[in-house]
């Protein structure tokens, strides 16, 4: 599963929004090719010469990684045209394939086209009775298809999602190594009520202990979300990431009491996730989730305050 300006992918998931998109831009003249007995290179033509092939990563990989891999995955695609070229014949009539359309979530390297170019030449040479003579290849990323993903989410009654996603490393990030004091000088401010007891030092000190354990759960708790459900996860990434912006500006307003402040923040993300995952997780979930995830704020800094608010 990779995360895109246009939602979370996987192979299955990207091919079933693409066939969605292709009939929408293209109506009657598109025709799906199942994959039974097999594809042979393309996933879909249409009538006037465009043939269609699909690939999204299954998982994220480095610059290099996918260059690789989209290189890869365009040589062994397009040779199935030459392979497969009497059956391929049989189904698509007298249609003759003059544009091999190769759409993907994102191009990012233009070493590509130059390798698409050396495919389409060796193509041509082929001479293939299912080929133009000036046949050749384009490399889609998922923008040329953006109007048709945003009505194919509209009919599925999907919620748009305005921006790109979120980073994972952006939304969580690495806790400095004093973390515990942090946490020790914040709760000592919100315990500040309780500070003419005479056992405030022991008390605030099982309240550090509860909330580091809070805050040492709450990665285990969100690793264990991505592997059982990396769609569900993405979009957990994303609640907690843009909260976690607005939040910034709403500690230097708040005028109540610290403790006040985690409290309605826990409570206001704990809305969000219900809300925004409505379906996946239930009201106690994600109120255990907010609960962690405001004590990493408080252990990394997203949360703070630097003194009393009178």
């Amino acid at each position: 599963m990779i995360q895109t300006d246009f939602g979370n992918f996987d192979g299955t998931s990207w091919e079933r929004l693409c066939q969605l998109a292709f009939k929408l831009k293209y109506g009657p003249s598109y025709q799906r090719m199942p994959a039974s007995p097999g594809d042979y290179g393309i996933e879909g033509w249409t009538t006037d010469g465009l043939a269609f092939q699909c690939y999204c990563p299954e998982r994220h990989y480095t610059q290099d990684e996918l260059y690789d891999a989209i290189r890869d995955k365009i040589t062994r695609d397009l040779g199935k045209l030459k392979s497969y070229a009497q059956q391929i014949a049989e189904r698509i009539g007298a249609t003759k394939i003059r544009n091999w359309l190769f759409v993907t979530p994102t191009i990012n390297d233009n070493e590509l086209h130059k390798h698409a170019r050396k495919k389409e030449k060796d193509a041509r040479n082929w001479e293939l009775t299912i080929l133009t003579e000036d046949f050749n290849i384009s490399l889609l990323d998922a923008g040329y298809f953006s109007s048709e993903f945003e009505q194919c989410r509209r009919n599925a009654g999907t919620a748009l999602q305005l921006g790109p996603a979120v980073d994972k490393t952006i939304a969580l990030p690495e806790a400095p190594e004093e973390y515990d004091k942090l946490i020790a000088r914040k709760n000592r401010m919100r315990l500040k009520s309780r500070q003419a007891s005479p056992t405030f030092e022991a008390e605030l000190s099982e309240f550090n202990k509860i909330v580091q354990g809070k805050f040492l759960r709450c990665d285990h708790h969100l690793a264990t979300i991505e592997r059982t459900s990396p769609q569900a996860f993405a979009q957990v990434i994303r609640v907690i990431g843009l909260y976690a912006d607005e939040m910034q500006e709403l500690k230097y307003f708040w005028t109540g009491e610290p403790n006040q402040l985690v409290e309605s923040v826990k409570g206001e993300l704990g809305n969000r996730l219900e809300k925004e995952l409505g379906g996946i997780v239930s009201f106690s979930d994600a109120r255990t989730l907010a609960d962690l995830v405001v004590a990493r704020w408080l252990a990394v800094c997203q949360l703070d305050f630097s003194e009393p608010v009178q």
